[in-house]
């Protein structure tokens, strides 16, 4: 058998290249997008905002995705807190209204948890859910806090 290998990796990087790209055309690339352009792409939490802080979330530590979501075309939402996966009805409607109905899940003791943010907060958070928003390839959701403070989740994609 005659194997030419210059054949071999050109075949080779024409599979790559058209798995990669079917991955990219996933990503969102532009600002104001309908919400079906946010489904199927795994975000991961990267602030926490209010008018008073800001909160990062530093990944650093866990070695791993943590405070992730996914919403699903059967309008279920999954994800992961600190150590617990979840998952949550939602809906949407026009002017971009999310709602995300009682999160539930595993229930074990975390780990690994950020100083500043539990996954019981996030948690409360997602369930406060009552817009969201895409910009500066950011999926933001809007909620408020136990004081009824505006809070931005500030999500950002994970790239596998």
């Amino acid at each position: 058998m005659n194997v030419n290998p210059k054949k071999t990796v050109m075949i080779i990087t024409l599979l790559f290249a058209s798995a990669l790209f079917s991955f990219a055309e996933d990503i969102v690339m532009e600002d104001n997008v309908p919400f079906s352009r946010i489904q199927r792409i795994d975000w991961n939490l990267a602030e926490v905002k209010t008018n008073s802080s800001v909160i990062t979330i530093d990944r650093s530590k866990a070695q791993r995705e943590i405070y992730s979501i996914r919403f699903q075309e059967n309008s279920m939402v999954r994800g992961r807190g600190a150590n617990n996966l979840f998952f949550a009805p939602y809906t949407t409607s026009a002017n971009n209204f999310l709602s995300i109905r009682k999160v539930a899940g595993t229930y074990m003791v975390p780990i690994f948890e950020t100083e500043n943010f539990t996954e019981y907060e996030y948690f409360r958070h997602l369930e406060r859910v009552y817009r969201w928003e895409f910009r500066d390839w950011k999926l933001k959701l809007y909620t408020y806090n136990e004081n009824k403070e505006e809070t931005i989740l500030e999500f950002i994609p994970i790239y596998k």
